[in-house]
């Protein structure tokens, strides 16, 4: 085969983008082919509905530099301007079934306090500068009931824990793997307390101004609108088929596709036995991130408990007295429609009984058939088993993306650059032989 590209990358999130921009870097012809008609992934900045005057990240969009090396470097490497998020002025929890100003009553600050330690613990297992699977912690890939049954807590602490869980997570806080989790408390300097303090960081514009960035600067080949349909490979390269019948032939590929749309590429040959076992049915990231305009609130709110939405942010504040607020939930611990205004309202009342949402926008991330859902969240037993397979190249393709990433960033933009990093390493292997 006359293969004209040394690798086609199939995606375009950042990590498609890192390992094509690294690729080019060394002197490789690289084409990427992405399904949807934009770059970026699950990271998707625009105008907000309605509203031409207000911007909505609806993807991911927070960073830290002091914690997050890949993209400080990627930051300083293209100018990059950023926003600090302000402190909260005010917070509400819902524990236990009751609205406080306070996590839990005084009666569980001793619970409360056991749990931070025990989360602290165990995340000092971890040591954040190694790949998660090479490290002896397949013991900590537990549910979270699993985590804390030696505790013995009190009701709305396990629900403290249970709603930061599923902010995070966009899941039934039951029915996930705690590994991870615990791999984020080591990736905050082993504080718990980095869940609600260290991620504080946002792109002016969004994270797309780093991605036109990269791929302006190196020149990226990009095909937008070619979904990729079937991967073939031979001893002498692959050729990958998109549905609408076209093909590019290359003598490597990085597959940086959401899991739960990688499963639908047909492969030939097909994939390992192990990668087939865990792609064979949707992982458990159902999250969903209403963006609302909202009044009659506390200045800079932040809410968190185990209602129809586990967690609201602060987006910024209006000159009229409104403001921007994000809201975290996901299809496994409650229902909700985000793009619905009257749902959305119901549930921010929740936290805040007089709060009126004058607007609301959100992307579906559980109904685009090009992601069926949001960053990979494993159920329990299956994240470090997950991690080892998938980080396995096939011949000449490897994969990439930050739900495979095999570091404590895992399902963070640094996660997505860390993956693209090594897709990047893996393929100059492969190219190399």
């Amino acid at each position: 085969m006359n293969a004209p590209y040394d690798a086609v990358v199939v995606g375009a999130g950042f990590a498609g983008i890192t390992a094509a921009r690294d690729l080019v870097d060394r002197g490789r012809s690289v084409v990427i082919l992405e399904a949807g008609s934009r770059i970026g992934g699950r990271t998707y900045a625009r105008p907000f509905a309605g509203r031409e005057d207000l911007r909505v990240e609806l993807g991911g969009s927070w960073i830290n530099r002091d914690l997050q090396p890949g993209i400080r470097r990627e930051i300083e490497r293209y100018g990059i301007a950023l926003t600090e998020d302000a402190p909260p002025g005010s917070a509400a929890f819902l524990t236990d079934g009751i609205l406080r100003s306070f996590p839990v009553p005084v009666g569980e600050l001793g619970d409360l306090e056991r749990a931070v330690g025990h989360l602290r613990d165990a995340s000092k297992r971890i040591a954040p500068s190694q790949r998660l699977s090479s490290q002896p912690i397949r013991d900590l890939d537990v549910s979270v009931d699993e985590f804390i049954a030696p505790l013995d807590l009190g009701p709305a602490t396990c629900d403290l824990l249970y709603a930061t869980v599923a902010w995070y997570t966009g899941a039934d806080p039951r029915e996930v793997s705690m590994l991870g989790f615990i791999a984020q408390t080591a990736g905050f300097g082993h504080s718990p307390y980095g869940f609600f303090g260290a991620l504080t960081e946002r792109f002016v514009g969004g994270a797309g101004t780093l991605l036109d960035r990269m791929v302006d600067q190196s020149r990226l080949e990009i095909r937008l609108s070619h979904h990729v349909a079937r991967i073939e490979q031979n001893v002498d390269g692959v050729t990958v088929r998109t549905c609408d019948g076209q093909s590019v032939q290359a003598r490597s590929c990085v597959v940086a596709a959401p899991t739960n749309v990688l499963r639908r590429i047909d492969f030939a040959p097909g994939l390992s036995a192990d990668k087939q076992k865990f792609l064979a049915e949707n992982h458990q990231g159902r999250a969903y991130k209403p963006s609302m305009v909202v009044r009659n609130v506390p200045p800079r709110p932040f809410a968190l408990g185990m209602g129809t939405l586990q967690a609201i942010c602060l987006g910024y504040e209006l000159t009229d007295g409104s403001c921007v607020l994000m809201g975290f939930g996901g299809e496994g611990a409650a229902r909700l429609d985000p793009t619905d205004q009257g749902q959305v309202e119901a549930a921010v009342r929740e936290y805040y009984p007089d709060a009126e949402v004058l607007a609301v926008d959100a992307h579906d991330w559980n109904a685009d058939p090009l992601f069926d859902g949001t960053y990979r969240i494993d159920r329990p037993g299956q994240a470090y088993d997950f991690l080892r397979a998938m980080n396995e190249p096939e011949d000449r393709v490897v994969f990439a993306g930050t739900d495979l990433d095999d570091s404590v960033w895992r399902i963070w933009i640094e996660g997505a650059v860390n993956s693209g990093h090594r897709a990047a390493d893996g393929v100059s292997v492969i190219l190399g032989r």
